[in-house]
């Protein structure tokens, strides 16, 4: 690792941007289960120390039940990969049970930069710009995707065509298609958030008709 930052620091003194760049990218592929590793024993870590300080005898009241409700937090992260405080938490725990496996925590978790809780009530919004982001993402990412697969076939309709051309004509294919599925993986927290908005919806639309008693016989 630290011949890798001597060849970054090296190449940036130099100017020398975009092979910093490729070092970087290279680094980070080469190195990414150490990074993985590092960050599950962080969690682990602190999922420790908060277990260690709750079997203090000193730790009591108002205070353990902090730590308690951090350490279930904390496990519910590692879980489900969503932090939410008790309430929160617990009213997706509910929708999702009471969905009956219509709603998988994945949907939760990408939408939760759109749920929101609310007067005990678990929310949804998406806002205007975040609508039109989706709309945008979604139709320029399947224009792109179109235009990235002719492309990719574009070569081999070309007669004469030498290497170089093929290359550069078939690389721009796969680099419009990468943008494409970039772009596309955006609108899926709206997908998510409008999934769950509905569920929540239908259910307090059912919830709110209450069955009507037949009148009695004469």
């Amino acid at each position: 690792m630290k011949d890798v930052l001597d060849k970054l620091i090296e190449s940036l003194n130099n100017g020398n941007i975009l092979l910093g760049v490729v070092i970087v990218a290279v680094a980070l592929v080469f190195n990414y289960k150490k990074i993985v590793e590092f960050l599950e024993e962080r969690k682990k870590a602190r999922i420790a120390k908060l277990t260690e300080a709750l079997k203090c005898d000193f730790v009591t009241g108002l205070t353990k039940s902090h730590l308690e409700e951090e350490l279930a937090t904390e496990q519910f992260k590692i879980t489900t990969g969503i932090r939410l405080e008790k309430q929160f938490r617990e009213s997706v725990i509910q929708a999702h049970k009471n969905a009956n496996g219509e709603l998988a925590f994945v949907h939760f978790k990408r939408a939760l930069p759109h749920l929101f809780y609310e007067q005990n009530i678990l929310k949804v919004k998406v806002s205007l710009f975040e609508n039109i982001s989706y709309w945008f993402n979604l139709i320029f990412g399947f224009v792109l995707a179109f235009s990235g697969l002719a492309l990719m076939v574009l070569p081999s309709q070309i007669e004469g065509i030498n290497f170089v051309q093929f290359f550069t004509i078939f690389g721009l294919g796969c680099f419009f298609i990468a943008i494409a599925l970039f772009m596309l993986a955006q609108t899926f927290p709206v997908v998510s958030a409008r999934k769950i908005e509905k569920y929540l919806l239908d259910t307090t639309h059912n919830n709110s008709i209450q069955p009507t008693a037949d009148a009695p016989a004469d």
